[in-house]
């Protein structure tokens, strides 16, 4: 029903006028909250009506497959934004595949696609990481020159799902990429050492190939570092038996290596990878590296 109000002076037809837009915001407001109130299955209206395949997307973009997934891209990310953590986020693999196939070149919708996937908790998280490795694959199977994708991929592994096997196959595909940074050796490194997956000789053998790489002083402390504690840990296996033997031998432990030198025991007196000489801890009989050496 429309109200007529015959004509006016000016100021009485605009004071009518603000009144009624007022009852009628008053009346749409009202309204809303009501429609809000009435319960639904998905209150936020998020359920997908319908979502193209990337074979039909393909024809109908007119060339322009890339747009297209630019927008879908766009789209998902205010989609996915309405979620709360411990929602269900909908279609999430699905809707990340069919932008990565409109793409596969898109490195943007694997990144964000996999660290949404990544910030639901809860019941069913195995399965979601398993959805965050297929998208992270396909990006290293479309990029297989795209080294930050696979470190990225690592950490990932590492920090959110705590999985070892998974994050040191991530970082051995990243570091053996051309031009990878240094840094994805020096963590492969780590936690290969970590896991107990090298030997000791291997492991020098990796360190001082790292070393030879590294192309920054703070790579080359770290290498430097783990030559330092490998070496130590190494030569303290040769000399820890050497020293039993001989205060089990001479009822006393030796206040220095000159008493095995003079014995033919040893050539010279044990160094460190430093060239700084082994101490013999008293109250253990043992050698140790010196510990005033600093890695700055």
């Amino acid at each position: 029903m429309f109200a007529f109000f015959p004509p006016g002076p000016p100021v009485k037809r605009r004071l009518v006028s603000g009144v009624t837009a007022l009852l009628l915001l008053a009346t749409t407001v009202a309204f809303d909250m009501q429609m809000q109130a009435v319960p639904r299955s998905d209150p936020l209206g998020r359920e997908l009506l319908y979502l193209p395949t990337a074979e039909m997307l393909h024809l109908t973009s007119l060339g322009n497959a890339s747009l297209v997934a630019d927008l879908l891209y766009l789209w998902s990310i205010q989609y996915y934004s309405q979620f709360q953590p411990h929602e269900r986020f909908l279609y999430l693999e699905t809707v990340y595949n069919l932008i990565t196939d409109l793409d596969p070149l898109y490195h943007d919708a694997y990144r964000i696609g996999a660290l949404i996937m990544q910030i639901q908790v809860g019941p069913g998280d195995d399965e979601r990481q398993q959805a965050v490795i297929r998208l992270f694959d396909k990006a290293l199977r479309n990029m297989p020159n795209d080294w930050e994708i696979a470190e990225a991929a690592a950490w990932d592994m590492y920090i959110r799902y705590r999985d070892m096997d998974q994050a040191i196959r991530y970082i051995e595909v990243g570091a053996a990429i051309p031009g990878a940074a240094h840094r994805l050796r020096r963590a492969l490194g780590v936690w290969r050492d970590r896991e107990g997956e090298m030997t000791v000789d291997e492991a020098l053998q990796y360190w001082d190939q790292a070393l030879e790489e590294s192309d920054s002083a703070y790579d080359r402390a770290v290498c430097e570092r783990q030559l330092y504690r490998l070496y130590a840990s190494r030569d303290e296996e040769r000399l820890n038996p050497m020293l039993e033997s001989w205060s089990e031998r001479t009822g006393s432990c030796p206040a220095s290596w000159q008493p095995l030198i003079d014995a033919g025991w040893l050539k010279k007196v044990p160094v460190d990878y430093f060239g700084q000489p082994y101490r013999i801890m008293p109250e253990s009989c043992s050698a140790v590296a010196l510990d005033e050496v600093h890695f700055d």
